[in-house]
């Protein structure tokens, strides 16, 4: 049989030529792959993942914090992530068991990460460890973070206090040129260019900071720059700070947790 197989090889191949044993036990060619049409159940599901998607945007840039659970149903019904209100309740259930939402009482809370951080405040301290070494470093810096805001708040109001002597000194001498030095004729163009000066002041501050120049956010703006530098003197780390109070989940009360409140300046 081998005998016969070579005798074949031989006239069908040149003698000494390399493709020989090649031809012979070369696999067959493999046909083009063709992937299968999709079903009408994947389109199905392709289109309600769209729909899903089209309507957790449509919760999560929206401005309410929550809805009613029938208007959730039907916002599920209008973007096409369920056909039937009995989808829809399928759908909101598992919305709310995947973290998506909160159904609590007929209403759909759209931010839970929001309802988890109130709880955790509402947690009274008492139920967690008293013994943790995080919270005597906790309370070590936030006194230690006292004692930089009282001396950032006095260094602003002295800075204010010395802002309002310069202007009261500017008034006294504008009087004292104008009706005593000079005349108003002299003094009525140093007046207006230096209350134009004054304008172009007040829009420069707007186009660097992209804020109204009042006199609250002039305040507050001077308020953080004197902290920041105190801590980088006094060697404060912030980033620690905030850390450590994230753990211990205590809310500021008081200790400016949203910026600084300077009203009692």
């Amino acid at each position: 049989m081998w005998r016969a197989a070579a005798s074949r090889l031989r006239a069908h191949c040149p003698p000494g030529s390399p493709h020989a044993l090649r031809r012979l036990y070369s696999p067959p060619p493999q046909p083009p792959r063709v992937d299968p049409p999709v079903t009408a159940s994947e389109a199905r599901r392709l289109v309600r993942l769209v729909g899903v998607e089209a309507l957790k945007r449509r919760l999560r840039d929206g401005p309410r914090e929550a809805i009613g659970y029938g208007e959730l149903l039907d916002a599920c019904v209008e973007a096409g992530a369920a056909r039937t209100r009995d989808d829809a309740e399928g759908l909101a259930r598992a919305m709310d068991d995947a973290g998506v939402l909160l159904l609590f009482r007929d209403k759909a809370y759209l931010h839970p990460e929001k309802v988890v951080d109130l709880v955790r405040r509402a947690v009274p301290l008492a139920l967690e460890v008293e013994d943790d070494p995080r919270r005597e470093e906790l309370r070590q810096l936030q006194e230690k973070k006292d004692g930089i805001d009282k001396l950032a708040h006095k260094q602003v109001r002295r800075i204010l206090w010395s802002g309002l002597g310069l202007i009261m000194s500017q008034i006294g001498l504008f009087f004292r040129l104008t009706f005593w030095e000079l005349s108003w004729d002299v003094m009525e163009p140093i007046a207006f260019f230096t209350t134009a000066s004054g304008l172009l002041v007040s829009y420069t501050y707007f186009l660097v900071t992209s804020r109204d120049p009042t006199y609250q956010d002039f305040m507050e703006r001077l308020f953080l720059s004197r902290r920041r530098k105190l801590c980088a003197k006094h060697r404060f780390d912030m980033d620690r700070y905030l850390e450590l109070h994230r753990h211990c989940k205590c809310p500021l009360e008081g200790h400016y947790p949203h910026g600084p409140k300077l009203h009692n300046l």
